[in-house]
C-alpha cells in the first residue's frame, strides 16, 4: 500500500513538473521572441464575430499593423477559413480591417479556407511560394507562438514572431491548452 503510495506521489510530481516546465517555456518563449525583418507577416486567424474580427484577431490585427508601418515587412498574408461560429472567413475580415486602416490591398494577401494553425501556415507558404518569399514573421498571441513558429520550421519557413501579450481572451484554458499541443507535437503528433 506505501509503495503504491509512493509511486503514486513520484508520477505525479513527474506530470506537475513537465507540465509546469512546458508552461514556463511557452509564456518565456512568447515574451523573449522578437520580430526581424522578413518578406512577408502572416497573421494567424482568430474568430470572426457577427460584427467583425474578436478582440483577439483585432489584437493580432493591431500588432501586423504596427510591424507592417515600422518596415518589418512589405507584405501581408490574412489566415483563417469560416469557423463554427465565423460569419465570414477569418483572413478575409483581418484583410478588410487592414484596407480600412490605410494599409495599400495590393500588400494584403488572404488565405480563407484553413481552419487550424498547421493549415493557415500551409496556405500562406502556398502565398509565400507564388512570390518567391522565403522568410517570414508570425503574428499571433504569445501563449500560441512557439507552437506555431515551430510549425512553420517545420514547413521550410525562415521565421521570426512577434506575440500579442495583452489579451481579450481568457488565459488559463488557452495556455493550458497550448502546453498539451506542445508536449503532443514533442512526442511526434500533429496538431
Amino acid at each position: 500500500m506505501k509503495r503504491n503510495i509512493s509511486v503514486a506521489i513520484i508520477f505525479a510530481a513527474l506530470i506537475t513538473l513537465i507540465l509546469g516546465s512546458t508552461y514556463w517555456y511557452i509564456e518565456w518563449f512568447g515574451w523573449n521572441t522578437a520580430p526581424k525583418r522578413a518578406d512577408v507577416i502572416i497573421v494567424l486567424g482568430a474568430a470572426v464575430w457577427a460584427n467583425g474580427p474578436s478582440p483577439a484577431l483585432m489584437e493580432r490585427i493591431t500588432l501586423a499593423e504596427t510591424l507592417y508601418q515600422q518596415g518589418y515587412a512589405p507584405a501581408l498574408i490574412t489566415t483563417g477559413g469560416i469557423g463554427r461560429f465565423n460569419p465570414t472567413p477569418e483572413g478575409s475580415a483581418a484583410r478588410q480591417v487592414l484596407i480600412s486602416h490605410g494599409i495599400p490591398a495590393n500588400v494584403i494577401y488572404e488565405e480563407v479556407t484553413s481552419s487550424n494553425t498547421r493549415e493557415n501556415l500551409v496556405g500562406a507558404l502556398n502565398i509565400m511560394r507564388k512570390h518567391d518569399w522565403k522568410s517570414a514573421i508570425i503574428v499571433t498571441h504569445d501563449f500560441h507562438l512557439l507552437r506555431a513558429m515551430t510549425e512553420a520550421r517545420r514547413l521550410g519557413i525562415e521565421v521570426s514572431g512577434a506575440g500579442v501579450h495583452e489579451t481579450a481572451m481568457f488565459r488559463p484554458p488557452l495556455v493550458l491548452r497550448e502546453v498539451i499541443a506542445n508536449l503532443v507535437k514533442a512526442i511526434g503528433y500533429n496538431l
